[in-house]
């Protein structure tokens, strides 16, 4: 069982010197710009600890635009990005996943899928805060990591980065997202396509269907979202933040739909049988090798989360 416990906003006074345990935050003042950087040594998966940080942050920013420091800090765009090379992030703590499966502990999936889908709500809304949203993606974007990059209101990618859904392996959906804004984006048969086939793709594949805005060369993300928040200044972000807007009212993404879906990925997942299940757990091995280091998939964990969404 997991407990929650609600853990508040950073102080904004403190901006731009926030510290968590998994993310690094950066400004950079020539394109009013926060960065919300995966650390290179966090975990590459989105354990318990690093989904209560994004929930924090979520918080903290909108204390920050509601305080007197704003005003030294403004801000148009927020970027989500990572600093591991070759991984973006590899999505969903598979390891959690597994463990309560085993011990058939559906509420801390559902939990677990909780925070994920307040975190992507706010995403998908900008955080109700009058900033465009951008995603700069290299690596390997897969899972719950591609979810969270679709909340976004546009996404940069390097053309040989690496996006998946690789739920139907093991029996089950991505269930933190996908189906919603997949199809806001692409519509519902290429969203089933994609979701169905549990093929990967390259960014300029990606590209290609649409899925995603931009694509720029092998390491270049980075200097590629800058120089697309630059174009233009003030016109060119008035314009994307209006377009942003005019796609949440043509397709609105409700918090509601968000939950249903997960609770029943919750509830599919905890019924996959042993050799799903196992194939999970190999998943689990290959994910803790290509992040380097063990994770230890909790039994009583507190997940501390913010209690607005």
């Amino acid at each position: 069982m997991t407990d929650i416990v609600f853990r508040g906003p950073k102080d904004p006074g403190e901006f731009p010197h926030w510290r968590f345990e998994t993310l690094d935050i950066d400004y950079h003042p020539q394109t009013a710009s926060i960065w919300m950087n995966y650390r290179a040594d966090a975990p590459q998966c989105y354990t318990l600890t690093m989904l209560v940080e994004l929930l924090q942050l979520r918080d903290s920013l909108r204390a920050l635009s509601e305080s007197a420091f704003i005003g030294g800090f403004p801000f148009r765009y927020l970027v989500m990005a990572a600093k591991r090379p070759g991984v973006f992030s590899l999505g969903g703590d598979l390891a959690t996943f597994a463990a309560a499966i085993r011990r058939q502990d559906l509420s801390t999936l559902v939990t677990y899928a909780h925070a994920c889908v307040d975190l992507v709500y706010s995403y998908s809304q900008s955080l109700d805060l009058p900033i465009v949203t951008l995603c700069a993606v290299q690596g390997q974007c897969l899972g719950g990591a591609l979810e969270a990059a679709l909340a976004f209101d546009f996404i940069i990618a390097e053309e040989n980065a690496i996006f998946g859904l690789p739920e139907v392996a093991f029996n089950t959906f991505p269930g933190m997202g996908a189906v919603t804004m997949l199809t806001r984006r692409v519509g519902s048969a290429l969203t089933q396509q994609i979701i169905m086939s549990g093929e990967t793709y390259t960014g300029r594949q990606m590209f290609e269907l649409e899925v995603i805005d931009e694509i720029t060369p092998p390491g270049a993300s980075r200097e590629a979202a800058v120089e697309w928040m630059r174009e233009s200044g003030d016109r060119k972000w008035r314009r994307r933040r209006a377009i942003a807007e005019a796609r949440r009212r043509s397709h609105p993404v409700t918090h509601d739909e968000l939950i249903r879906i997960t609770e029943l990925w919750a509830e599919c997942s905890a019924r996959i049988d042993e050799r799903d299940l196992r194939h999970m757990e190999r998943l689990v091995r290959a994910q803790q090798r290509l992040i380097g280091a063990r994770q230890k998939a909790p039994e009583n964990d507190r997940l501390l989360v913010s209690n607005s969404s």
